[in-house]
């Protein structure tokens, strides 16, 4: 289990964007639904791992999410910038809202999760 909580899934994301990118694959077709099924798998790993709130895997997360930021946004810039080179599709925008969705949930939910295991309290 401490491995599967070390493991960066949000790249998987951008990983799986840059494949399709690279291989001049249409998102539109069977990809793209494999796409959003793998962004869904990843958001709900992602929510049960942030859970865990050891300090070594709160930071690897905290790191690997604002990492796949950067890159996010490098990728889709460069997607919307560069001529010829493609276009963004629903498939591309709805990668990008998971891994800010994540990147937005995870310190939530570990902050949450702290809080609740010290019986603090701390609701809106």
């Amino acid at each position: 289990m401490s491995i599967f909580n070390k493991i960066p899934w949000t790249l998987f994301i951008i990983l799986y964007m840059v494949v399709v990118h690279t291989l001049g694959i249409n998102m539109g077709g069977m990809a793209g639904y494999a796409f959003l099924a793998l962004c869904i798998a990843i958001l709900f790993v992602e929510f049960f791992k942030s859970g865990d709130i050891k300090l070594g895997s709160f930071l690897v997360d905290i790191v690997s999410s604002v990492v796949a930021l950067v890159i996010a946004t490098v990728l889709m810039s460069y997607l919307i910038f560069t001529k010829g080179h493609g276009e963004t599709t629903f498939f591309h925008w709805f990668g990008v809202a998971i891994i800010v969705g994540d990147a937005i949930l995870s310190p939530v939910n570990a902050f949450r999760t702290a809080l609740r295991n010290l019986e603090i309290g701390g609701g809106f």
